[in-house]
């Protein structure tokens, strides 16, 4: 699945929302998106985020669930991951 996402300028992180109400930060705090797959607004301290498309293999079910359930497991890629 394509998901839009945002990699902050300061930690390079890319993140992306996983629901419609989930705001989520980068690890350095810097930038933050919101939205889900229902709209996208993001927002920043100083430097504004390269916006970007990229796959993911999860489902909206299992972010959706991710994000509900507290889990926490999806959302953020660090830029030291692949």
């Amino acid at each position: 699945m394509t998901v839009t996402a945002i990699i902050c300028p300061n930690c390079k992180d890319t993140i992306f929302s996983r629901a419609r109400h989930d705001f989520h930060n980068c690890s350095c705090g810097d930038v933050g998106v919101d939205g889900g797959r229902d709209y996208f607004r993001f927002a920043f301290n100083k430097q504004i985020p390269e916006r970007v498309e990229i796959e993911i293999p999860q489902t909206d079910k299992q972010l959706y669930d991710d994000w509900n359930k507290g889990r926490d497991k999806f959302g953020i890629i660090k830029k030291n991951e692949p």
